[in-house]
């Protein structure tokens, strides 16, 4: 299973490793020796865990070398890991193939029956119903509809025929909203507050974008509405704005956010120089 990327991890939880990788770095730049009982308790403190999950997160640490190695991972067996063997995942498969996906339309107790028996005949411990309800799920719904001839189901999951289109500009103009991939933090803490909400507003000729508003609340009838504001109005005060914040040396806030979560993942310190003229 492949583990997440820094900007798929939840926010308390990236602030969390952050916080510990930078107790451990310190930690591990004050000992140049052999490790005392006495630091290593009050690392243990710092990080509110026991001395034993301590060292732990430092071996972890010493291993990985970045803030994904710290990352607290949700307990329990991995999403998607399997754990029966191949002969009877073999058999499930099978039996699935041969006597449920069919015309007759045989039951799930009828299918988990007959896998149990085989499994049985085999010399092997039968897998429990769960189990196999959980292989039939991993199959797409509308292929199963298909060799079942379940036609309301596959009516269900086929696609309309046609699209959506447009032969003018303006002519139809789509508003949709998505939290942006950013994370706002407190001007005096540096506590993340939240990600921000962006709507957008294009129209389907070009899929250029008309207009948009960038808002800490959830999507709503206001900023739907600002939304279209900003897509109809002059944009000429807005534009003198945006070159002036771009003179000034300023990075996109994206481009800003993506060089922080990485400059966190591989433990660089990142230091504003002062605005200097050409030699």
């Amino acid at each position: 299973m492949n583990d997440p990327f820094p900007n798929e991890v939840d926010e308390v939880l990236w602030d969390e490793a952050c916080r510990r990788a930078e107790a451990i770095r310190g930690f591990l730049i004050r000992q140049s020796g052999k490790v005392i009982a006495g630091d290593m308790a009050l690392l243990a403190a710092e990080l509110d865990v026991s001395r034993a999950t301590a060292f732990r997160l430092i071996k972890l640490f010493r291993a990985g070398g970045t803030v994904m190695s710290l990352v607290e991972r949700k307990p329990g067996r991995p999403d998607g890991r399997r754990m029966l063997d191949n002969r009877r995942e073999e058999i499930i498969r099978i039996s699935i193939k041969r006597c449920y996906l069919n015309k007759n339309r045989p039951g799930v107790s009828q299918l988990v029956r007959d896998i149990q028996t085989n499994c049985v005949s085999a010399g092997l411990k039968p897998p429990h119903r769960r189990t196999i309800e959980a292989r039939l799920e991993d199959i797409d719904l509308q292929k199963r509809a298909k060799r079942r001839g379940e036609a309301e189901v596959v009516k269900r999951t086929t696609a309309v025929p046609g699209a959506l289109a447009a032969s003018r500009p303006l002519q139809i103009v789509q508003v949709d909203h998505t939290k942006a991939d950013i994370f706002v933090v407190d001007e005096e803490t540096r506590l993340p507050i939240g990600r921000p909400w962006l709507t957008l507003a294009m129209y389907v000729c070009s899929r250029m974008v008309t207009g948009f508003y960038l808002t800490m609340e959830a999507p709503s009838r206001l900023s739907t509405s600002l939304c279209l504001l900003h897509s109809v109005f002059d944009k000429s005060p807005w534009l003198r704005e945006s070159a002036r914040s771009s003179n000034r040396g300023r990075l996109p806030v994206c481009l800003r956010h993506c060089m922080s979560i990485t400059a966190a993942t591989l433990g660089v310190v990142l230091s504003r120089g002062g605005v200097r003229m050409p030699a």
